[in-house]
């Protein structure tokens, strides 16, 4: 008669992957909602960059990876129809603000330090426009 021995490992292994599997999940969704649109217009934002930031190829995939994390939410806030034109407006200021952070961990010092100084000028967050006044509204009859 054979008998089973106690093996700690067998024991361990559904829990650990039963609480693997809901990170592993939640990382590959996020994956998928970087859409085909999101990362050609990363890669074009890449390589505008390129030229004054001279990244070799491993650092641009990682810069392309950061940009289009944040298009992503960009695109989300753009989209929110309950936000108004100026709550959106501080809103891509914040995630522009954060993408410039996180780009500290992709960018060399002197990149960054560059990076930082033509990102304005690539990458502009556009400013609403003020609501014309009715007072200011010149009415034809």
């Amino acid at each position: 008669m054979k008998t089973r021995t106690f093996s700690i490992t067998r024991f361990l292994t559904l829990p650990i992957f039963l609480f693997l599997t809901p990170a592993l999940f939640a990382q590959s969704f996020y994956a998928l909602k970087i859409d085909r649109k999101i990362r050609f217009k990363a890669a074009d934002i890449t390589a505008k960059y390129q030229p004054r930031l001279v990244m070799g190829p491993e650092q641009a995939l990682d810069f392309q990876s950061t940009v289009a994390r944040f298009l992503v939410k960009k695109k989300a806030v753009e989209e929110d129809q309950t936000l108004s034109p100026m709550a959106k407006y501080e809103l891509l200021k914040q995630l522009s603000s954060r993408e410039t952070s996180a780009m500290a961990d992709v960018l060399e010092s002197y990149r960054w330090q560059e990076y930082m100084r033509i990102k304005s000028e690539i990458q502009p967050i556009p400013k609403p426009e003020k609501p014309i006044a009715l007072e200011d509204a010149i009415v034809i009859h």
